[in-house]
């Protein structure tokens, strides 16, 4: 994507963001921020156990015979998804990343890219199968709605089309069919060439571990699903520390249906503006004012950010990005 596109889409959720602000009252928003007082802290807490278990699950991606420190893995996902967060589309600029980070540890940059893709990807699925869940617990607040529920829908049903299609598209060799359909019609750009061979070894590592280590995939999978359920208790946090308290049910509904928020807005920066109207969206459909879906979307990006600046430190100060980029 050009600067000039990724500038337009920055502006875009800025202006969005900007007309969001104009019609929450802020005096109510900071009456929240002050109801959580000192509990304020502890509803960062659930992400650290989200962002344990989805180390987990990429650790499983590798497969039995990997050597990989846990703390490693850990700090270089840190670093990877702070990239992922800052860049558009998906989300998947940090993933190269993190395969590049890891050969410092003597992991062939092959074999870290395939398991980066295939956590996400089993993220991703993981993601879908909680979106669904909670799609089904919110059913009673969503019937009220139509026009949510039936966008709801499309964008579920899109979502496992496309999940669907990488599934199967990576069981077969997704990048030497890709090669092969650009080969049929004459349009492989010269500059992918000397990535032919990489590419089709990458496709042989993912295939191989799809046929060999089911049981792996089954853990990476229960692992990132296992990182959904637990940020509902951020939410359920977050609403205790207002003096609102939910039921866990409302919880994993809203954790849920929130992702989607953020996930639709993948080609803005941060999913600006886009993630924060659908906060407050989804906090009214719950029968709660405006207010505190800002209130909750600030907190959110709060921990964000906190994660990002440990993400860009530690590819600062342990990985010598730096150094690398100049």
């Amino acid at each position: 994507m050009s600067r000039l596109a990724r500038l337009l889409f920055l502006l875009l959720g800025i202006g969005l963001l900007a007309v969001i602000v104009t019609r929450v009252d802020l005096a109510t928003v900071g009456m929240y921020m002050r109801e959580m007082g000192w509990a304020f802290p502890l509803i960062f807490l659930p992400y650290i156990v989200v962002y344990l278990c989805d180390t987990l699950g990429w650790k499983f991606a590798f497969g039995p015979s990997a050597t990989i420190r846990f703390h490693t893995l850990f700090v270089t996902r840190m670093a990877g998804e702070s990239i992922n967060n800052l860049t558009p589309f998906a989300y998947l600029g940090g993933e190269p990343v993190k395969a590049h980070l890891l050969t410092r540890f003597n992991i062939p940059m092959v074999e870290g890219m395939a398991a980066a893709i295939m956590a996400k990807l089993l993220m991703s699925l993981a993601q879908f199968a909680f979106v669904v869940l909670g799609g089904i617990l919110a059913m009673s607040h969503l019937v009220t709605r139509p026009d949510i529920l039936w966008t709801l829908v499309v964008v579920v049903l899109a979502a496992g089309a496309v999940l669907g299609g990488l599934i199967r598209g990576l069981q077969r060799g997704l990048f030497t069919q890709i090669y092969r359909l650009l080969d049929g019609w004459n349009l492989t750009p010269s500059v992918m060439e000397r990535w032919r061979d990489h590419l089709r070894h990458l496709d042989e590592t993912i295939v191989q571990f799809y046929r060999r280590h089911p049981r792996y995939l089954a853990l990476s999978l229960l692992s990132h699903l296992l990182g959904w359920v637990i940020g509902s208790l951020e939410v359920l946090a977050l609403f205790y520390a207002v003096d609102l308290p939910i039921r866990l049910s409302e919880a994993l509904a809203i954790e849920a249906l929130a992702s989607v928020a953020k996930g639709v807005a993948f080609f803005i920066p941060g999913s600006l503006g886009v993630q924060d109207g659908g906060n407050m969206l989804l906090i009214a459909l719950f029968g709660f004012p405006p207010s505190l879906g800002l209130t909750f979307s600030l907190v959110r990006r709060m921990r964000e950010l906190m994660w990002i600046s440990m993400g860009l430190l530690v590819l600062l100060r342990h990985y010598g990005w730096h150094s690398q980029l100049a």
